[in-house]
């Protein structure tokens, strides 16, 4: 069977489901259907919850790092411009022509300085009495001469000290006539006496503002460390306190932490309650420091102009997330309850049929997967007809079949009872029994064959085994016999050759006894002869000649004595041998007659005993049969 025929492998997701899931809920498919939609619906919600959320906080901090490079923006547009009319001042201190005592010809100069200046309202020189030490306008491009300065609303020039004069400095604002003006103070070069006071209009300074940029509603302020506000861009403010209460005071107090933080140049609060001094709505505030002052910049908007967008974003991220939800569940419903319907029509059916009635109608008019379902159902159907039509027929033929089984079977019954009972025969020993083929079963005829092709070679073999056996016993006897027949001629030549040998010794001493007596003698002679002088030397030449035989006699039977020895060495040997093959004759035989005996039991025919030419008491003619 293939992979895709075998059953499905369900996963582990699946197996968790179906030991978390209730039955009553697995069993009906439109509650399974209907929680899922209720899944999906609530994951299409949370994810468009989360998704507009993420987007609005997003697009809030997008809003929030807008209004703070804002407050940096304008913070430094006020620092450039302010450091722009400082610069303008500390160079027009330095010409010497405001060393001159003459009141016109100081005012003609700086009236025609003041023309090629712009925002410079005014430009005086202050002077200080020797008499009094206070400070007074010696000239003045708008200003009348031979005034204090305090009586001209100028009082924070005649707070300053001769060291604080000696370099440039600005003032808060502070107002001339109808004018608001940012004084700057620079000490003149020829003159250690004297100030070159430069004013700049506040209103031409607040210009460089870029109002446009920021929301519909919204404007800036610059506000010192006091709380006190020195430029507005509304029409009132000026010089008044900024907030009194510490609420709406916080965005000076963090502007003022920011100064102290050199990682940080702004900030913004996102949210800050209305209040009638400002902007009766919640509104939105940016804060930087002004380089070079102890002034603030503070960008206000309301904050439904300046998060307006963020809202719009979260609304119709809301209302996207609300219409997908009420899309799937319309859609998923509108399946679901035709799909359910379908499902249910179809069990019913499924139900009639496991009743038994197959003549149920199966159709439907849907061309999806149910609608081949259906189809399926119906080929399933008339499937199941046929095939129980066939299986009727099966059945007749079946009992048809099963009646020859039975004769069959009986047969091959009583086939095995004969067929055992010769084996029985046969495994007591009778191995003469054989089994008859009647045609009747060409498997039983073949068994028969093969068992009777079987018992004959056995036959055959145990017919040799107990003729062999018996030959063997035979040999083993006769083996042992002339075993023994020579064993004992061995030992009795060993005896014979051993008492020549001693003979030959006995002979030998005689020998040569014998041997050196003639020597002896025949020195002996020699010296009678040498002293008699007499002729003895033919005789003596014999008694030499029988002394050489009698040494050759001796080595001779030295010879004799050695081959006597090896003799009776190798009769020893042979004995010893001969024992040896005695003992496995011995062994031979009382293994070959329990064999024999165990043979003895078969009965076999004569015809199939195996005989051995060259056995024992055979001569090399005798026939085999």
């Amino acid at each position: 069977m293939s992979e895709d025929e075998g059953p499905p492998t369900d996963s582990v997701f699946v197996r968790i489901f179906r030991v978390v899931i209730p039955n009553v809920l697995r069993r009906r498919f439109a509650l399974k259907f209907g929680v899922v939609l209720l899944v999906m619906a609530a994951s299409v919600g949370v994810i468009g919850i989360v998704a507009t959320q993420g987007m609005t906080n997003q697009v809030e901090d997008n809003v929030e790092n807008e209004y703070e490079n804002l407050a940096v923006q304008e913070a430094d547009l006020i620092a450039n411009e302010l450091d722009r009319h400082k610069l303008t001042a500390q160079l027009l201190s330095t010409n010497p022509e405001w060393g001159a005592n003459s009141t016109e010809d100081l005012r003609r100069n700086l009236r025609i300085e003041r023309s090629d200046l712009d925002a410079v309202s005014d430009i005086l020189v202050i002077d200080r009495r020797t008499t009094t030490a206070a400070r007074y306008v010696a000239a003045g491009a708008g200003t009348e001469a031979d005034q204090d300065v305090t009586q001209a609303g100028r009082e924070w020039v005649s707070d300053l000290s001769f060291a604080q004069a000696d370099e440039t400095k600005l003032s808060d604002v502070y107002r001339v006539g109808g004018e608001y003006v940012v004084g700057i103070v620079s000490p003149v070069g020829v003159s250690q006496q004297r100030l070159l006071l430069v004013e700049v209009s506040v209103a031409d300074i607040s210009a460089t503002l870029r109002g446009a940029e920021r929301a519909e509603g919204g404007f800036t302020e610059i506000v010192n460390h006091t709380g006190i506000v020195q430029m507005s861009e509304r029409s009132s403010g000026l010089l008044e306190p900024y907030a009194t209460n510490d609420r709406t005071l916080a965005p000076l107090e963090n502007a003022k932490q920011v100064r102290q933080d050199s990682t940080q140049r702004a900030g913004v609060i996102s949210n800050m309650g209305a209040s009638t001094a400002i902007i009766d709505e919640s509104y939105t505030v940016g804060y930087a420091p002004v380089d070079g002052t102890d002034w603030y910049v503070l960008v206000h908007a309301p904050r439904s102009s300046v998060f307006g967008f963020v809202q719009t974003v979260s609304n119709w991220g809301t209302i996207a997330t609300v219409a997908g939800v009420l899309l799937i569940g319309l859609v998923g419903a509108t399946l679901g309850v035709s799909t359910s319907r379908s499902i249910n029509r179809l069990r019913d059916r499924a139900d009639a049929m496991e009743s038994g009635d197959l003549d149920v109608a199966i159709h439907s008019n849907r061309i999806d997967d149910i609608g081949r379902l259906y189809d399926s159902f119906g080929n399933m159907r008339d499937a199941l007809k046929r095939q129980i039509q066939e299986a009727e027929q099966a059945r007749k033929e079946a009992e048809v079949s099963r009646a020859e089984a039975m004769e069959l079977s009986t047969y091959l019954q009583d086939k095995a009872e004969e067929y055992s009972a010769i084996m029985q025969q046969c495994s007591k020993g009778d191995l003469t029994q054989r089994m008859e083929p009647d045609g009747e079963n060409e498997a039983m005829d073949r068994i028969a064959e093969d068992f009777n092709e079987m018992i004959d070679e056995l036959e055959k073999t145990t017919g040799q085994l107990k003729r062999f056996a018996e030959e063997v016993n035979d040999a083993g006897d006769v083996v042992q016999k002339s075993a023994e027949s020579v064993r004992d001629a061995s030992e009795q030549v060993a005896d014979s050759i051993q008492k020549i040998s001693d003979d030959a010794h006995e002979e030998m001493d005689r020998l040569d006894t014998l041997s050196k007596t003639m020597d002896k003698t025949i020195q002996q002679l020699e010296t009678v002869a040498d002293d008699n002088d007499i002729d003895v030397t033919a005789q003596l030449a014999d008694l030499r000649d029988v002394a050489e035989t009698v040494n050759d006699i001796a080595e001779l039977t030295e010879q004799t004595m050695a081959e006597a020895e090896n003799v009776a060495g190798a009769a020893e040997e042979q004995a010893a041998e001969l024992s040896e093959v005695t003992q496995q004759a011995e062994d031979l035989t009382r293994y070959a007659r329990p064999l024999g005996d165990v043979l003895g039991s078969f009965e076999t025919e004569a015809e199939h005993e195996f005989y051995f030419p060259t056995g024992p008491g055979s001569s090399p003619t005798d026939d085999g049969a």
